[in-house]
């Protein structure tokens, strides 16, 4: 007897006791939302403590775990799809993840009454062919205060809470469709290709105006075997912007020669051909590179990449081209290849480029 009275001691007199688990229901009620071309695709629970969400005050002094019925990323997931209308095919795919889901509970300065507050913190990605882009945050929250019998309020406050985000996040994709660049679903290239008029640091590449010796205004390196040397190369900048929703990506090429890089020792009209061919060679690349940028097909998440790649593959072209070209010619000494390489490169100006193909296939 003695033993059972103190267990009865520890029981009476011990902490509040835990009773069954409050299980909360998370369901959308209404009609969904017409979704402006997105799906929610994937739902992360990155909560660190993922089996309750807080404690709740029930009858009987004792207090009651929250936790939802079933998992949680598979539960919001059901809720968004309940929420908004799912179109197949959509081209931006969401993903959620959940950070915070917490209620919080204490009593009221009257006994009879207890105060409550539901936090809720999640973000959008969009998700694409690398890591998914943040989009947005949504940091959601409601207080309430409920007698000691009205559990029921729980659940319609975190359902509400719940319903606000997305009603948040629709809002937000239909504000930024035509102006966020992560949203949007094509890019536009404009390539501007213009001559620009010349001056002593540059020389840019215009078919009407021809190199000349005045040009090459390096002093000459005597310990070279070679007559002339000439520095050509082409450059591509480029900004973007969104315009109704579409990336425009406008990039402008430039080919050009540095004048205070490029000498001659002894200048003859043979010679001069010789470096112009030089010069020519970047054009006929750059060229290409126009060809190919306009035939690309760019995904918005890496359209930035796939341009880049096309420069380095075309800036790689031309210093093999220009190699080969010295090589097959002596720098200008075999006179017959000379010859051949100006029918060739006349070709290619015009938009031939079987010659080059066959040389570089070599």
């Amino acid at each position: 007897m003695r033993i059972l009275f103190f267990w009865l001691c520890i029981l009476i007199l011990g902490p509040p006791l835990l009773a069954q688990d409050l299980q909360i229901h998370l369901r959308y009620d209404g009609d969904p939302m017409k979704g402006l071309g997105y799906q929610i695709k994937e739902v992360l629970d990155l909560r660190v403590s993922k089996q309750q969400i807080g404690q709740v005050h029930a009858l009987g002094n004792v207090k009651r775990n929250i936790a939802f019925k079933a998992q949680l990323d598979q539960t919001v997931k059901n809720f968004f799809h309940s929420a908004i209308q799912q179109i197949e095919g959509s081209s931006q795919s969401i993903q959620v993840r959940i950070y915070e889901v917490k209620v919080s509970e204490k009593k009221a300065s009257n006994n009879n009454v207890y105060e409550g507050d539901f936090q809720l913190v999640i973000g959008f990605y969009k998700m694409g062919i690398g890591e998914p882009v943040h989009l947005v945050d949504y940091n959601g929250s409601a207080q309430y205060k409920r007698s000691i019998n009205r559990l029921d309020m729980i659940e319609n406050v975190v359902n509400r809470v719940f319903k606000n985000s997305v009603s948040y996040f629709d809002t937000w994709m239909k504000l930024q469709v035509m102006e966020n660049r992560h949203l949007a679903r094509t890019v536009r290239l404009e390539i501007i290709d213009q001559v620009k008029p010349s001056h002593r640091d540059t020389v840019y590449y215009d078919v009407n105006r021809p190199l000349q010796w005045s040009d090459f205004r390096d002093k000459p390196q005597r310990s070279s075997r070679f007559n002339a040397s000439i520095f050509t190369s082409f450059s591509m900048q480029g900004k973007s912007m969104i315009e109704a929703g579409e990336i425009v990506q406008r990039i402008e090429i430039d080919v050009y020669m540095l004048p205070e890089q490029s000498w001659v020792k002894n200048p003859s009209d043979y010679a001069l051909n010789h470096e112009q061919r030089h010069f020519d060679v970047v054009r006929v690349v750059a060229n290409r590179l126009i060809t190919k940028l306009k035939n690309l097909d760019l995904d918005p998440d890496w359209y930035e990449a796939t341009i880049n790649d096309a420069f380095f593959d075309a800036y790689r072209e031309m210093n093999r081209l220009q190699e080969i070209y010295d090589k097959q010619t002596r720098h200008g000494m075999d006179i017959q290849a000379q010859e051949e390489w100006n029918g060739l490169l006349d070709e290619a100006l015009k938009g031939n480029w079987a010659g080059i193909d066959r040389v570089l296939s070599q």
